[in-house]
């Protein structure tokens, strides 16, 4: 499964963070609010096959005022077929550029 952050949307409170990334299980693309007490909240894509168009995840978000760096827009769209989280690292776009999450 591949996750990014990215900038949270103006209405979301700054301790939130908004994930989204390919599951490779439920064959979806998906979005999640993380709250800083560990709950995660589905926002988009939360059943098999639900969002199968990175460019449909990110329209359905920019209704939401959440906008997802073209960049990584175009990274998405080769999730599906990376045969590994290798190549699907956990990356940080919020600056406007991926750098590395240390998970853990």
């Amino acid at each position: 499964m591949s996750r990014h952050l990215i900038a949270n949307s103006i209405h979301e409170h700054p301790d939130v963070v908004t994930v989204v990334g390919w599951d490779p299980e439920l064959r979806t693309y998906f979005c999640d609010f993380e709250f800083p007490n560990g709950v995660t909240r589905p926002m988009a894509g939360d059943a098999e096959l639900d969002i199968l168009d990175a460019d449909w995840l990110a329209k359905i978000l920019a209704a939401a005022d959440i906008r997802i760096p073209v960049m990584l827009v175009a990274r998405l769209r080769l999730e599906p077929v990376a045969t590994s989280s290798i190549d699907t690292p956990y990356l940080d776009w919020r600056s406007g550029e991926p750098l590395p999450v240390s998970e853990g």
